[in-house]
């Protein structure tokens, strides 16, 4: 029999680990071409016919076979298999960055750190009597959780992440050193040092000789003027908001004076919220984050101003502000800000008596804000 797949393909290793197990006389082979229909699934090549996808695949070797050792008479061994495609699933863009099939997304990096987190903190706690998954040894279960995370443990999982998971590491250190799984793996080295992303540097382009043209008189270049500068003249002057809230009291005179002298039809509030506040573990991450955000917004300075709070407690913390704009949208300066794509922003309903009150709150830093718990304040101005 002969299984096909691309090039270092990990279902492949992982049907032939099954093999070996099972002593069915298995090698591995290269596609000629893709499947029309399922790609870069694994294919096995029998004397009768062609099986096509992991699961199917180690179904059948498992029916060639009646192996307790390895099948197992147990019920929840799909169950496993389920996990395996779950673990696959949570690791395969985290892994994919490091091998640079994949740009470099931290919220998506952080889900994923998330998600195997408690998917080992489950699997410990379970192995903490055990050596191996079901009974006394290796069974389909080992292998196809231990081969579902090989690339993961080889290329992300850096030894702080996984020196909390002692039993995960101990039952996986058990399973790679198998004879069986070195004969079809190798020696597998695990990661050293968390993955970080390394900027590309910007190559100079080579200049090509031109030939040398007749020197045509320079034209002028215009300016582009930005939209918001040909808004009809407000009656409020931003520059001087800015002035109240800074040098007077926030609640007692300068939200009072926003409320008298604010244009509703040259300005506009926004509320925004960060979209991943289960990533800020700790305050100081949420603060930093809105630091690095109100430093990236310099271009945005003359048209807006913000008020942001970091509110929350451990391992949620959120970053939520209070904006002024102006115009009656979220100007380009600040939508062109990369940080921009991990806040939502909400037009503030003032005819909205709560919207009103928590834009308040997060002007003053202070007041009920939902509920949430203050921590730390910014200001953009």
């Amino acid at each position: 029999m002969e299984i096909l797949g691309h090039e270092n393909c990990w279902a492949v290793k992982q049907l032939l680990v099954v093999a070996k197990y099972l002593e069915i006389e298995a090698t591995e082979g290269k596609f000629e071409k893709e499947h029309e229909i399922f790609g870069k699934w694994p294919v096995l090549k029998t004397k009768d016919a062609e099986l096509i996808g992991l699961s199917s695949i180690m179904k059948y070797f498992c029916e060639q076979e009646e192996k307790d050792l390895l099948k197992g008479k147990c019920s929840c061994m799909y169950s496993w298999m389920d996990l395996a495609q779950k673990i696959s699933n949570t690791l395969c863009f985290w892994v994919g960055v490091a091998e640079g099939k994949n740009s470099f997304v931290q919220p998506i990096i952080q889900q994923s750190k998330k998600d195997i987190a408690l998917i080992f903190t489950n699997l410990n706690n379970y192995l903490l009597d055990k050596t191996f998954l079901i009974g006394e040894s290796i069974t389909l279960a080992d292998i196809v959780i231990a081969c579902a995370l090989i690339p993961a443990f080889e290329k992300v999982l850096f030894p702080q992440f996984v020196k909390k998971f002692a039993n995960v590491l101990r039952w996986f250190n058990t399973f790679i050193h198998q004879e069986k799984v070195v004969s079809v793996y190798g020696s597998i080295e695990l990661c050293k040092a968390e993955f970080k992303p390394q900027r590309k540097k910007k190559q100079p382009k080579k200049q090509q000789q031109q030939p040398k043209k007749k020197q045509q008189p320079k034209k002028k270049q215009v300016r582009k003027v930005n939209p918001l500068d040909q808004l009809p003249k407000s009656s409020m002057e931003l520059d001087e908001w800015k002035r109240q809230y800074s040098n007077t009291k926030t609640r007692e005179e300068a939200i009072p004076w926003l409320w008298k002298n604010l244009d509703k039809e040259g300005y506009s509030l926004y509320i925004s919220h960060y979209k991943y506040p289960e990533e800020n573990e700790q305050a100081f991450v949420a603060c930093n984050l809105a630091s690095g955000f109100m430093q990236r917004l310099e271009p945005l300075r003359k048209y807006g101003f913000g008020s942001l709070c970091i509110l929350g407690e451990n391992n949620n913390h959120t970053i939520a502000g209070a904006w002024i704009f102006r115009g009656q949208g979220v100007p380009f300066e600040m939508s062109n800000c990369d940080d921009f794509e991990v806040h939502d922003f909400v037009k503030c309903d003032l005819d909205n008596a709560e919207d009103k009150e928590y834009f308040e709150d997060l002007l003053a830093a202070d007041g009920k804000l939902k509920g949430q718990k203050y921590v730390d304040w910014k200001c953009f101005k």
